[in-house]
């Protein structure tokens, strides 16, 4: 007999256990699908409908009576907004004592954490940091699905280039590489390996696709774009989610090439399932269908239904326009769109575990909300999150001496406006103010003079005392300004970007004490603050920083935590800039100041306020030219280079290298440059790190203009530094 050699029998066994499991795997699949074949042959039209449907309870996570009765009848597929053991067990026990017993979906705006809430998307997008994100998202989900909700509406995967769009602050900014990494995270975070696990919940991309390039930064407003835009620019995000294996996706609200996402078959079957071979839910945003009738695409409910289920929509979101539909022309071709969607949301419901474990556990959602690590990561992500824009003469850190503090600004307060847009089940009372964490820190030998200043309703107070007065003895001034949470988020488009001047007042005020101050900047957009900017010595820019966002700011005024936060959205100096945007392409007539008949303003300087990729640290740090492996690579290799990292000050700090990529010259106009690769790195004082990248040339490639993907040869230029706007200069070339 012929001896196998020890390797190759290694090697047989492998291959053994490899098809093993490879078989098994494939076996469980056929048992799913035999078992919603199964379900689905015992199903009534009006049943099958029932499960294309979820309805949106009361925002305090309670059912209303009319849904009820739907989940009574075994005609309904689940609900959004219902939440909690109590709430949710009511309902599923109503669907489960109907003859099919399919349990009910329960979902939620879980955005940005659940009960315990982390910095608003757009800020953690500040952190540069993957993991912080995939961390966030893993307690948002562990904590939603104590309260026995399994499905979020997130991570928003748009590229949003225009701040006066309000939902600019649920995405990860302007960048459509560092979108793709965050909603890759995020998805991660919320799904983890197995989504049916107890701490686990299946993620929704949305909003497919092209949101966040509203005309005008106006929610829900049509989208120019060209293919070729779409593709480099707005797909890419939800493609990394989809690689991720987020289970589901919503279309946008608006149009994109007159066809809106709802109703848009070449967006959903052509991309998105023949493409791309997605084979999950797709759910409409909140009454979306019915919007078909607004935008003149249909004449009643029944008709957008029609053009929703022709296009690929799985889900309707609380409206009944499938029903109008398919009760209208019940014909074979419109049956078995019904039956394939109901196939995709059974298959969702039995990988989500529902079948097995269709409740809560009340004790379980008692033990994990607000758990004392979810705090303690919060507080992580919120101090992680803040940007310094200025820091002249070290004003910070404050001086560890100073025990007199005044705090001026009514947002230094505002419990509801530190959660911000979109808080999940958060609720102000658990939230930690910048006033009561300076408190807490200087203890009882510290005095914090914070009176009440009134609130900020729109653009004014509502009272005239603003503090000032009292601030005359104190040590140290710091002054909070910004937007409330009523300000930004969905709805709230903003055709001004500057602080309301009564913000703008008060900081005078505080400037003419004559005594050391820091501007801390509270919102969910860029701000026009050009003024701000000129004028005062340092600018923490903290974002909604979350339940715990009291504390986070104050580690970071402090030093406790030395700010390491870069800017995801360039910041423009007035909206007349807009979009302004670090890779805009160039023209046949760059900028030159000099030279009047180039493309410029001619009243205002044409940089932004602040680049994106911004952000200073209390040390200083130095990037070396990169050293770079090979300078001449095939379409199919990678680029490798290395870096240094040297921190030139005297305490540790965190560095974001950025490494960017202009290709020189192709046969379409390309960027200026492109994010193509970071690092976020700890150098001790003194002390100097090397770091190390590797980019797939694949990556470096572009969309023709009559369609197709393409890795051109020739030279590129890679640019490495601290954000877009500094940087150390390497040449390599693709053959």
């Amino acid at each position: 007999m012929r001896m196998i050699p020890p390797l190759s029998r290694r090697l047989v066994v492998s291959l053994s256990v490899a098809v093993g499991a490879t078989l098994a795997v494939s076996a469980r699949a056929q048992d799913v699908e035999a078992r919603i074949e199964g379900i689905l042959s015992k199903l009534t039209l009006q049943e099958k409908l029932g499960q294309l449907r979820i309805v949106d309870g009361h925002a305090g996570g309670g059912w209303k009576p009319e849904h009820m009765y739907l989940a009574q009848r075994g005609v309904l597929g689940g609900t959004f907004n219902v939440r909690g053991d109590e709430a949710t067990r009511e309902m599923q026990e109503a669907a489960l004592r109907t003859r099919h017993k399919i349990p009910l979906v329960f979902a939620f705006d879980v955005v940005h954490g659940y009960r315990t809430v982390f910095p608003v998307p757009l800020g953690e997008a500040a952190s540069w940091d993957t993991d912080l994100a995939e961390r966030c998202a893993a307690v948002a989900a562990k904590e939603a699905r104590s309260a026995n909700v399994s499905w979020t509406f997130a991570p928003v995967a748009d590229v949003a280039r225009d701040p006066r769009w309000g939902r600019i602050v649920e995405g990860s900014g302007e960048d459509t590489y560092l979108s793709s990494v965050f909603t890759a995270a995020r998805v991660r975070g919320f799904q983890g390996k197995d989504v049916s696990a107890p701490d686990r919940m299946m993620a929704c991309l949305k909003h497919f696709a092209g949101s966040g390039a509203a005309e005008g930064g106006r929610d829900y407003n049509v989208a120019d774009l060209s293919e070729r835009t779409l593709r480099e620019t707005h797909f890419p995000p939800f493609q990394a989610g989809l690689a991720a294996g987020a289970g589901s996706i919503m279309p946008s609200f608006h149009s994109i090439d007159g066809v809106p996402g709802t109703g848009n078959p070449w967006l959903l079957k052509d991309v998105l399932r023949k493409e791309w071979g997605f084979k999950g839910v797709v759910v409409t945003d909140y009454d979306a269908i019915f919007e078909l009738v607004h935008h003149r695409m249909a004449d009643y409910g029944g008709e957008a239904g029609q053009l929703a289920l022709d296009a690929g929509v799985t889900v309707e979101m609380r409206g009944s326009c499938f029903f109008e539909a398919v009760q209208e022309a019940p014909t074979p071709a419109n049956l078995k769109l019904v039956d394939d969607a109901v196939r995709d949301v059974l298959r969702m419901k039995i990988k989500l575990g529902l079948f097995e474990k269709p409740f809560g556990n009340a004790a379980l959602e008692r033990s994990t909300l607000l758990h004392p690590d979810h705090l303690k990561l919060a507080r992580e992500a919120a101090a992680k999150s803040c940007v310094l824009l200025k820091n002249d003469n070290n004003t910070l850190p404050i001086a560890k001496t100073v025990r007199k503090i005044a705090i001026v600004g009514p947002l230094a307060d505002d419990r509801t406006s530190l959660i911000g847009s979109w808080p999940g089940d958060g609720r102000p009372e658990d939230a930690v103010t910048l006033v009561d964490a300076v408190r807490e820190r200087l203890g009882k030998d510290g005095t914090v003079i914070h009176e009440a200043a009134g609130s900020v309703q729109g653009f004014s107070f509502k009272r005239p005392s603003d503090g000032v007065e009292a601030a005359k003895d104190a040590e140290f001034v710091i002054v909070v300004v910004g937007e409330t949470a009523e300000m930004s988020g969905e709805a709230q488009s903003r055709s001004s970007l500057e602080l309301p001047a009564q913000q703008l007042d008060l900081i005078g005020k505080v400037r003419a004490l004559g005594k050391p101050y820091a501007v801390v900047v509270m919102a969910g957009r860029p701000l026009t603050l050009g003024w701000l900017k000129e004028t005062n010595p340092a600018i923490l820019y903290t974002w909604f920083a979350g339940t715990m966002g009291g504390p986070g700011i104050t580690d970071v005024l402090f030093g406790d935590v030395n700010p390491s936060g870069k800017l995801p959205v360039t910041f423009p100096r007035s909206v007349g800039q807009i979009p302004l945007t670090y890779n805009s392409t160039p023209t046949g007539r760059p900028f030159d100041p000099g030279n009047k008949w180039t493309s410029k303003y001619f009243d205002i300087e044409n940089s932004p306020l602040w680049p994106f990729g911004f952000g200073l640290s209390y040390t200083n740090f130095s990037i070396s030219s990169p050293l770079i492996k090979s300078s001449n690579i095939s379409a199919d290799g990678k680029l490798e280079f290395t870096v240094t990292v040297r921190n030139t000050g005297k305490v540790d700090g965190d560095e974001v290298v950025q490494a960017y990529v202009q290709d020189d010259v192709a046969s379409v106009a390309r960027p200026s440059k492109e994010l193509k690769a970071f690092r976020r790195v700890s150098v001790p004082a003194g002390k100097t790190v090397t770091v190390d990248f590797s980019i797939p040339a694949n990556a470096l490639g572009f969309w023709k203009p009559r369609g197709g993907y393409v890795v051109e040869p020739g030279s590129f230029t890679l640019m490495v530094g601290s954000s877009s706007e500094a940087y150390q200069v390497g040449r390599f070339s693709i053959r």
